[in-house]
């Protein structure tokens, strides 16, 4: 089984469908970027085996919210997500990704996320995110 990489520490967000699908971890790389993370098991994969789509976007979405938050302050809902899939791997694998502010307005966010399973790109996705 795979283990939790070194300098991941646990987002705060443990209840509810979040905590129901994590846990989620987050870490600043050397760049001083955030990269998030999870180490998926058995309850997110599909019949097949698979890590399932639903768990990959819950975990974007989670991320890009999170990083909404960071950079603003403020707390903020999803308007918009919008994901490609593009490749698949095994329960039991460690997943991460990252989140780009394209673009801050007002009462908006645009952003990109890309998720990734060592150097496999599994998702896509553009989003934009309301500001409150």
């Amino acid at each position: 089984m795979t283990e939790i990489p070194a300098g991941f520490q646990p987002l705060r967000e443990v209840k509810g469908y979040i905590g129901l699908s994590g846990p989620f971890f987050r870490r600043q790389d050397e760049d001083g970027r955030e990269v998030y993370g999870f180490l998926s098991d058995d309850r997110h994969g599909n019949p097949n085996g698979v890590l399932h789509g639903a768990a990959i976007l819950t975990f974007v979405d989670t991320m890009l919210g999170h990083a909404v938050v960071s950079a603003t302050g403020r707390t903020c809902a999803t308007i918009s997500l919008t994901s490609q899939f593009v490749a698949g791997v095994p329960t039991g694998s460690w997943i991460s990704g990252r989140a780009e502010i394209r673009r801050l307005t007002k009462s908006l966010v645009f952003l990109d996320a890309e998720a990734s399973c060592d150097d496999k790109l599994l998702l896509t996705a553009t989003a934009i995110f309301r500001l409150f």
